[in-house]
């Protein structure tokens, strides 16, 4: 998965809505998905979107830094696992 779909689908989940500073919400962890893509592979930027999804639907909207500790756990444990397998 590439960070721009990473980044829609995001938008999808938590319906392109805009924060209290009128940003839209999904777009600020773009730089976070880029991270993730450049140290890991698609499989991990899809980890990492499924993460912030789960949270996404249990009702919390994750700050940029909490998309960052989030990407860092996903990070740690793709290289635990050798790419995820």
């Amino acid at each position: 998965m590439e960070p721009e779909e990473a980044v829609r689908q995001l938008e999808y989940a938590i319906d392109a809505s805009l924060d209290e500073t009128g940003q839209r919400t999904a777009a600020t962890y773009r730089p976070t998905f880029e991270r993730v893509a450049d140290r890991a592979d698609g499989g991990a930027v899809y980890a990492l979107a499924g993460a912030l999804a789960d949270t996404v639907a249990a009702g919390d909207r994750p700050s940029p830094a909490e998309a960052n500790a989030t990407a860092d756990r996903v990070l740690d444990d793709w290289a635990y696992t050798d790419g995820g397998e």
